[in-house]
């Protein structure tokens, strides 16, 4: 039996197969009859799921980050489609294949890093040249930064997410550079690879994608600015001034005090990072939601959580 992907189930399937849990929940029904609410997941997308009439000891009987097989029927509740669980076996991660369930991003990760790297190539200042030299010369850095999703859900929520997004930022930084001659377009190259790469140490992404320790504490701009000062510490001769507006575009890339940077943008260059990061997240978000939308009768999508609206697909 070929594997049922999430992205293709529709209301009234029969579905078997093995799944990633999310999340697990033991909820009560209005009788006070215990039944488990679970969130799973493959590399196609998630869904809800309910266990009716179970107890404690199924509940216990695996972990959330962990794989079961299930026997259940596809339904549509609320607009939504989830399913009824009949039958759940906890399955040992020995037991499956990961790709089946971490999404990867659709592009060569090796032709973007290559195209980033002649990217950085091209910067002519000699100090942001070498800091972002230093970075993609080290091996483990690249490895972690090639690999991280740059979200666990909104926007290049999968493996390589992060690469992917940084090129196509980076890439509408030299576009944009080009109308606007007074923005220095080295600093606002760098910024642009360099403005998420604390990334790689606020997310986990061995199976699920979820926060560090570091992530919750200090966030990836804390994370990201850390990594940039110690780089360019070793930089002999390292421009005060250099540092000072390339931390500030990374602290300010949110934009926003209440979207998590500590300060709003402050340069031209600052500016411009904002709104083509904000861009580009919300155009693959949109796309995204668009092309996860599976019900071809209506127009529209659901409603769009980024968006807080739904969205035309024609």
């Amino acid at each position: 039996m070929s594997r049922q992907y999430i992205a293709n189930l529709k209301s009234g399937n029969q579905v078997e197969g093995v799944f990633l849990v999310l999340k697990k929940e033991i909820r009560e029904t209005k009788d006070k009859k215990p039944y488990l609410n679970l969130q799973l997941a493959d590399k196609s997308g998630c869904i809800d799921a309910k266990k009716w009439d179970a107890s404690t000891s199924l509940y216990n009987s695996f972990n959330s980050d962990g794989f079961i097989r299930i026997k259940g029927t596809v339904e549509t509740f609320n607009n939504s489609l989830q399913i009824k669980l009949l039958e759940i076996t906890p399955v040992s991660e020995s037991e499956v294949q990961m790709d089946e369930f971490v999404q990867s991003t659709e592009k060569n990760v090796p032709e973007m890093l290559a195209e980033l790297k002649e990217i950085i190539r091209s910067v002519k200042d000699p100090y942001l040249s070498k800091l972002l030299i230093s970075f993609f010369t080290d091996k483990s850095f690249v490895t972690a930064f090639c690999a991280a999703p740059a979200a666990t859900q909104n926007h290049h929520a999968f493996l390589g997410g992060l690469l992917e997004h940084v090129l196509s930022v980076t890439k509408l930084a030299v576009n944009f550079s080009g109308f606007y001659p007074v923005v220095k377009k080295d600093l606002l190259i760098t910024g642009a690879i360099l403005h998420d790469i604390g990334k790689i140490r606020e997310l986990s992404y061995e199976r699920s994608f979820q926060y560090t320790d570091e992530g919750l504490l200090t966030g990836h701009l804390i994370s990201g600015v850390l990594m940039v000062n110690e780089k360019a510490s070793k930089i002999e001769g390292f421009p005060g001034e250099h540092l000072n507006v390339l931390l500030h575009l990374i602290l300010s890339h949110h934009g926003e005090y209440e979207w998590g940077s500590p300060v709003k943008p402050g340069t031209p260059e600052a500016i411009a990072l904002h709104y083509l990061d904000n861009l580009d997240a919300k155009m693959q978000g949109a796309l995204k939601a668009i092309s996860n939308h599976k019900d071809d009768s209506s127009a529209w999508t659901d409603y769009v959580r980024m968006f807080e609206r739904r969205l035309y697909k024609k």
